[in-house]
């Protein structure tokens, strides 16, 4: 889609910081964090939310989930995705909020 401004940072057309990419996803730091590791994890792929992805692509979110957690050696993290009216960008991502405990809230 091209007004959606997930779909320009996968292309590269705005410029991002890339903590992860794989064939179907990127990993960049949220331009506004809510946790001290807050990192979105994006299908390269259009799909505007929970209800149009693929079992494919949470197969891949779990795996790049569970590398950075590694990589970034936490000590506790959080997944989070938001769909339909609960989106801010109708593309869909899941947050990955590093360095959270029990009593953090969201």
């Amino acid at each position: 889609m091209k007004d959606c401004i997930f779909c320009k940072l996968v292309k590269g057309e705005i410029p991002r910081k890339l903590k992860l990419e794989t064939d179907n996803l990127v990993v960049f730091p949220d331009i506004h964090p809510r946790a001290p590791i807050h990192l979105l994890i994006v299908p390269k792929k259009h799909v505007r939310d929970l209800a149009a992805a693929s079992d494919k692509i949470w197969l891949e979110i779990k795996a790049a989930t569970l590398k950075l957690a590694e990589q970034l050696n936490t000590s506790g993290f959080r997944i989070v995705n938001n769909s339909k009216a609960a989106q801010e960008v109708k593309h869909m991502h899941v947050h990955f909020l590093g360095e959270v405990g029990l009593e953090r809230e969201l």
